[in-house]
């Protein structure tokens, strides 16, 4: 009872806030009752940013999400200290429960102690249920909104997330901003991670496809970001390193929003435009709560070209700013201003003296573009289809794409042996890849028309 009361009133906060009502599906027939189907071929749902193959040397990818279920105590060698702690914090949780009774103030430190190894040991339901109760403790003895919870909470969402439990990481998110907003106000430079934090997975949700309206979570994180921004650059100033790191996530958000402007208009709907006005108020934001996404990506990458310029001279630094600007214009069709943008990046290192090898370094090779987008890209993106990468299968595939001057792919061949069980998700894989936008290489600081490049990609299933 004790935590079903705490998430009770977290859900009554989160409406303060822009929590968009999770929808439910349901199936609605008795799959027992249906006739036999054929087997449904399995789709692809994210693609890895790929790997260009180079003759003997086998492509990186960034490590794999670990799975929950994969944990292996034989594999960790602290696993019975660990479980020894717990149950030496067990007990002090038992003695101080005789002596003060179930709501001990001093209760709150041992079960959070006991949910830290818990979190460490892979169990994340035992771990979630004693920062649950250390929280309500928390609450109990300190207030409501009391700040020493903070860190409990946090915690809370790391096993919810690891659970894959996308409602409550949702509402514990929500929560955090919500107490350290109330707390802190919107003028106070310890808002700036909390900022960061709630539009952060305000993306992450987007990305999955979590939500019942995936517009809400762009136009949150916008908000959020631009807000993030503002107030590094008034309490530390540009060199801050968080000044071009959320400009940068700013820009992200703006090319999801040119991806799926679909979704901006469901902002717009009275059930949401509430919540995301009250959101607006919150963070003293003065741009529309309707998520934007050229002029946004222009705006921002722009700025981190501009910071550049400031800071002490660094040419490859500069080139690649500006070249990630000109990115932007080829993504959008502004080849004319791409040209000019991709040949200041080129005509700044040929200028050194190690000219050529900073030039092949940031031109010598086709790249995927945005650069700045580096998380997989999901393929199936819609609200209520929610499915993280560690549920799912993964494999392989090597492609080979001619890329133009205009850096679209031509003559796209896969490489890798075409079964019957993998012959639909590789034609889904081959449409991605033709809808995709390349950076060619420069040669002489021009866009050059380039053959025969082959790729290895990593797709979920």
């Amino acid at each position: 009872m004790r935590s079903i009361s705490f998430k009770l009133s977290l859900r009554l906060c989160a409406v303060l806030i822009s929590i968009s009502a999770q929808e439910l599906y349901s199936q609605g027939e008795d799959a027992a009752s249906l006739p036999a189907k054929e087997p449904v071929p399995a789709n692809v749902h994210y693609i890895e940013v790929p790997a260009p193959i180079h003759p003997g040397i086998d492509p990186q990818f960034p490590e794999l999400p670990p799975k929950v279920e994969e944990f292996d105590p034989e594999d960790d060698p602290d696993f019975i200290r660990r479980m020894n702690s717990i149950r030496e914090y067990s007990e002090n949780v038992d003695s101080l429960e005789g002596f003060g009774g179930a709501w001990d103030s001093g209760l709150s430190e041992q079960l959070a102690s006991i949910g830290d190894l818990e979190q460490q040991q892979g169990n994340h339901i035992g771990a979630i249920e004693a920062f649950d109760r250390a929280v309500h403790i928390n609450r109990i003895s300190n207030g409501l909104h009391a700040l020493d919870q903070i860190p409990m909470v946090e915690e809370m969402v790391e096993s919810y997330l690891a659970l894959g439990d996308w409602e409550n990481t949702d509402l514990y998110n929500n929560y955090l901003f919500f107490v350290q907003q109330k707390a802190y106000g919107t003028n106070d430079p310890r808002i700036i991670p909390v900022l960061d934090r709630l539009a952060s997975w305000n993306m992450q949700a987007f990305n999955i496809g979590y939500g019942a309206a995936l517009g809400v979570r762009l136009s949150s994180a916008q908000m959020l970001y631009s807000t993030a921004v503002r107030m590094v650059e008034v309490h530390f100033g540009r060199d801050d390193e968080r000044f071009t790191r959320y400009l940068r996530n700013l820009a992200i958000s703006a090319y999801q929003v040119s991806r799926y402007p679909h979704y901006t208009m469901e902002v717009d709907r009275p059930e949401y435009r509430n919540d995301q006005e009250v959101l607006r108020q919150k963070l003293n934001e003065r741009k529309s709560i309707l998520p934007q996404g050229y002029n946004i990506g222009v705006v921002a990458l722009q700025n981190i070209v501009s910071y550049q310029s400031t800071r002490p001279f660094n040419a490859y630094a500069m080139a690649e700013a500006i070249t990630h600007l000109a990115d932007w214009f080829l993504m959008f069709d502004r080849r004319r201003t791409a040209d000019d943008f991709y040949l200041q990046a080129w005509e700044l290192l040929a200028s050194e003296e190690n000219g050529d090898e900073l030039i092949k370094k940031l031109f010598g090779q086709v790249v995927l573009l945005p650069t700045f987008a580096e998380d997989p890209r999901n393929l199936k993106m819609s609200a209520g289809d929610a499915k993280s990468r560690n549920t799912l299968s993964h494999a392989y595939a090597d492609i080979s794409l001619d890329v133009t001057e205009a850096g679209r792919p031509r003559n796209i061949e896969v490489l890798s042996e075409e079964t019957e069980e993998n012959a639909y998700r590789l034609s889904q894989l081959r449409r991605e890849v033709r809808a995709s936008t390349f950076r060619p290489m420069l040669v002489g600081g021009k866009l050059e028309r380039t053959n025969g490049q082959v790729f290895r990609y990593r797709y979920w299933y």
